[in-house]
């Protein structure tokens, strides 16, 4: 073929291929529009964004070329009352509601943040933007939605919405063709390997401080059973104290643990985890988010005297049935969803069963009476105590250090023999979801759970074995239901109904009551008693809520009222008290405001008010929230809070008893648990890698309940004959928290550091006219750590596979060896130090998703000592004529614990 042969020969061949492309035929009849747009991303490369409900009822018909498409699409969608923008140079095509052009200098933008593949909503999702240079941003609700109104400063506005796991979408428009867009619904993409996160407001804006703790804590990235655990996963932060493996909650800045307020769909949930504190009473599989208070928290929230931490169950697929099933060293589970209307409505059911008794591997049956409090690993302690009980009781072979280290290693606890153990937990997610085309909500929702231990033993005392039992257990059920709906005019309403009924059961058959008493010269310790301990507790709650929220020219308000009705029982069976039983009903009425204001491009104020009617004593009460946020410049910014908090219903906590709860109420004679609370912060952000925040924080607590278990002062509070636990307790606490984070690319470090000191007092006297607690002076709290370091990091190794690491160091809390006793009032446990490590895997072989995690908690093995206590040690003859003496030992924290997690997701 000759050179013009060939010409031609190519020009026809173009011909050809381009009369293809451009002459491909779309042809639809009355066909949905859902499936109209699955065809045209299968056949273009546009991309559209929109929301399932929106369309699911529109059919439509058209036939067009590949040049006309997107001019036909637009105007068959148009009777519908929708309309389209295109963006060519990226291939993007949104869908909204059709609306009048708007005559002011702001666009109007509402819309949904939803998930590409299911179209569930995405809670505590980013969206962000530019403003005459300066970044701007806001989260969706916890519907997933947005309402937005931007100056006109440009000719073009950039939206970039991302989300924890999932791939950040960018939308791009131009203002002079768009005045205003309603339902702009931006679809996220999953990405390939991802994990579940906590998104942490400390303040109610966004600012650097908003992304950067997003990647700061993985859900259970270092659980020791192997189960995502996200309660845990907070203590990574610094304003919240580390804590043991097995522990009865975490402590916010200074709180007492009942001072976290753990939320699920919006309802209190009242025992947060399983076994002993070791793993989430809430399965992560069925969460789709979470959002953690620690600062000034917003008025629709009661606010407790610590922080809030609200989870969300997932909606369920509204496309496609999918499911997951997975298998740790402590449970099966299994998730399954899909949709009931497809776009429209959706279902979800997710399970968790442990199967900790049937199988020991992984020491599961020493975790059983590690938790129950049954052969717990402990020593003698060598502090000034056991000095003075050496000088007692061991014939004054104490004033050498290495002739003390010998009697330790002659001494030895009483001998336990178990008999048998048992455990187990189960957990039930359930969800039905409806969405309305105006964009209304309708969410039905379930959780139950439940947790049951026991271990059976026998104690070789005086050559005379006893057998003893120890239990443990709780029930949950929680009911809810929630209606979100666009009211017009830029208000939307939300409605919640909630139903609660939790109950809790506590026995062991040898608890040990300690009765301390002390001369000018002597220690007297040998008032040890053990008795049965029995502790029950049943909470029936009614909940109903009412808010109207609307985006301001500048801002946002939300104005609401809320009603609980509570039925308390609580019962105490014991050698403090033979028998207390108690029940309380009342009713909590709230009405709240919150107004979030941006006065200037540098100024941002949070102002809330919640006002308390409790009738149990009929207390009124008002809460103020006030924070205030200055943006210095680009980098800097500076922010001061203060508000005032009251709690009506506390836990009681026990120093080693754990999972369970027990919650009593506020009445006429006991006033509710108050604090005032002052923060302020600076936050730097230095460049896109490194970026330094500080707060400081100082609280004033009132009315603190304290068991009396748990004071150190037993023989004195025999004579408080009304109720076994303290409730006039002040209290101080204040710290400096500092948090560092450095972004590489295939590494990050976070650094924390936090100073702080948390200390009560009672003045209150008893019948003889003496302080019950401590005369009347300052105590250090049983949480108190001075100084606290945390260091995470994440290294991406080769695809797929992450290995993060965790190393926590706390100076030791305040040691139980009579705090009263002023020689003693400084002593401490030895310093706290842990380092923890997991290696995460994610493939996707075909569709199926495979994650694996494997886990080593408390990597090193280290020794380290969780409290202190009075327990019975065996004596030789040639130390002591009496062969049973009662010393404090160290009681310590799990070792070495390996874990694993495996789940495949269809």
């Amino acid at each position: 073929m000759n050179l013009i042969g060939r010409f031609f020969f190519i020009l026809g061949l173009t011909t050809v291929l381009h009369s293809f492309v451009y002459g491909q035929e779309f042809s639809y009849s009355n066909s949905p529009l859902q499936f109209i747009i699955n065809d045209i991303e299968k056949k273009t490369n546009y991309r559209f964004l929109y929301r399932e409900a929106l369309i699911a009822d529109i059919n439509t018909s058209f036939h067009t070329d590949k040049e006309k498409l997107l001019k036909s699409f637009s105007s068959a969608v148009s009777p519908h009352q929708l309309d389209i923008k295109v963006d060519e140079q990226r291939h993007q095509v949104l869908i909204f509601k059709s609306r009048l052009p708007s005559l002011t200098k702001t666009i109007n933008i509402s819309g949904n943040i939803v998930d590409d593949e299911t179209g569930e909503r995405l809670p505590f999702a980013t969206i962000s933007w530019y403003e005459f240079g300066d970044l701007k941003g806001t989260t969706t609700n916890t519907s997933g939605s947005f309402n937005l109104k931007i100056p006109i400063s440009e000719t073009a506005i950039s939206l970039k919405a991302s989300y924890i796991g999932y791939n950040t979408e960018y939308v791009y428009f131009d203002n002079q063709e768009v005045k205003s867009l309603e339902e702009l619904t931006i679809r996220l993409t999953p990405k390939p390997f991802s994990g579940k996160e906590i998104v942490v407001q400390g303040i109610n804006f966004y600012t650097p401080n908003d992304t950067v703790l997003h990647g700061l804590m993985e859900i259970g990235s270092f659980s020791p059973l192997g189960e995502s655990n996200a309660v845990r996963s907070l203590q990574l932060l610094p304003a919240v104290s580390i804590n043991t493996a097995i522990n009865d909650g975490i402590n916010i800045r200074g709180s007492s643990s009942d001072g976290l307020h753990v939320l699920l769909d919006g309802h209190t949930v009242y025992n947060q985890s399983h076994l002993f504190g070791l793993l989430d009473a809430m399965n992560s599989d069925a969460l789709k988010s979470s959002g953690f208070y620690y600062d000034i928290i917003p008025a629709q929230y009661q606010a407790p005297l610590g922080g809030t931490l609200s989870l969300i169950t997932r909606t369920g697929s509204l496309n496609d049935i999918k499911s997951s099933t997975g298998i740790s060293n402590t449970a099966i589970k299994s998730t399954i969803e899909g949709p009931i209307i497809r776009g429209k409505s959706s279902w979800l059911f997710s399970g968790r069963m442990s199967y900790l008794g049937e199988v020991n591997w992984f020491n599961n049956a020493k975790l059983i009476e590690h938790g129950l409090n049954v052969n717990r690993r402990a020593d003698l302690t060598v502090d000034p105590r056991l000095e003075t009980s050496c000088e007692i009781f061991f014939r004054g072979f104490c004033d050498d250090p290495i002739i003390l280290e010998i009697i330790k290693e002659r001494l030895s606890l009483t001998e336990i023999s178990i008999l048998d153990t048992d455990a187990s937990f189960y957990d039930l997610h359930s969800k039905l979801y409806f969405e309305t085309k105006a964009g209304s909500q309708i969410m039905i929702g379930g959780y139950f759970g439940n947790d049951n231990s026991t271990v059976n033993y026998q104690i070789d005392e005086f050559e005379n074995p006893t057998e003893n039992k120890t239990l443990n257990n709780w029930n949950n059920t929680s009911l809810n239901g929630q209606l979100t709906k666009y009211i017009g005019n830029g208000f939307t309403s939300r409605s919640v109904i909630g139903y609660t009924n939790y109950s809790s059961n506590y026995f062991k058959q040898d608890f040990i009551f300690e009765d301390i008493n002390e001369t000018n010269s002597a220690v007297n310790l040998d008032s040890l008693n053990i008795n049965p301990l029995n502790l029950r507790n049943e909470i029936i709650q009614f909940d109903l809520r009412q808010s109207v929220s609307k985006k301001l020219e500048n801002g946002f308000l939300e104005i609401g009222i809320s009603y609980s009705d509570f039925d308390v029982r609580y019962r105490e069976l014991g050698l403090v008290v033979n028998s207390f039983e108690s029940r309380r009903t009342s009713q909590l009425l709230d009405f709240f405001q919150q107004l979030d204001l941006e006065t200037s491009t540098q100024l941002k104020i949070s102002l809330g008010t919640r006002i308390h009617y409790f009738s149990n004593g009929r207390y009124l009460r008002m809460s103020p929230r006030l924070k205030a946020y200055y943006q210095i410049d680009n980098k800097r910014s500076f922010s001061l809070g203060f508000s005032r908090n009251y709690q009506f219903i506390n836990s009681l906590q026990i120093y080693n008893i754990n999972s369970n709860e027990f919650w009593i109420l506020s009445n006429d004679e006991q006033p509710p648990s108050s604090v005032n609370y002052f923060s302020s912060g600076l936050y730097y952000n230095l460049s896109n890698n490194l970026y330094i925040q500080a707060e400081g924080y100082f609280k004033m607590y009132q009315n603190i309940r304290f068991h009396e278990l748990n004071t150190d002062y037993t023989s004195i509070s025999f004579q408080n004959n009304k109720v076994p636990w303290f409730y006039q307790n002040e209290g101080l606490s204040r710290g400096l928290e500092v948090l560092m984070k450095n972004r590489f690319k295939f590494i990050t470090f976070t650094t924390t550091y936090t100073f702080s000191l948390t200390k009560f007092k009672n003045e209150t006297k008893s019948n003889s006219d003496e302080y019950l607690l401590n005369n009347g002076e300052y105590f250090l709290a049983d949480w108190d750590r001075r100084h606290q370091i945390t260091n995470v990091s994440e290294i991406k190794l080769a695809k797929g596979f992450t290995l993060l690491s965790s190393w926590i160091f706390g100076t030791g809390i305040p040691s139980r060896v009579n705090k009263a006793n002023e020689r003693f009032s400084d002593a401490r446990l030895p310093n706290y130090s842990r380092f923890d490590l997991t290696l995460n895997f994610k493939k996707y072989i075909n569709k199926t998703k495979l994650e694996t995690s494997f886990t080593l908690y408390n990597a090193f093995n280290r020794s380290n000592a969780w409290y202190s206590q009075l327990s019975q040690v065996n004596v030789p003859s040639y130390l002591s004529n009496n062969r049973k003496r009662n010393l404090y030992t160290h009681v310590y924290d799990l070792g070495i614990q390996p874990s694993f997690n495996i789940v495949l997701s269809f």
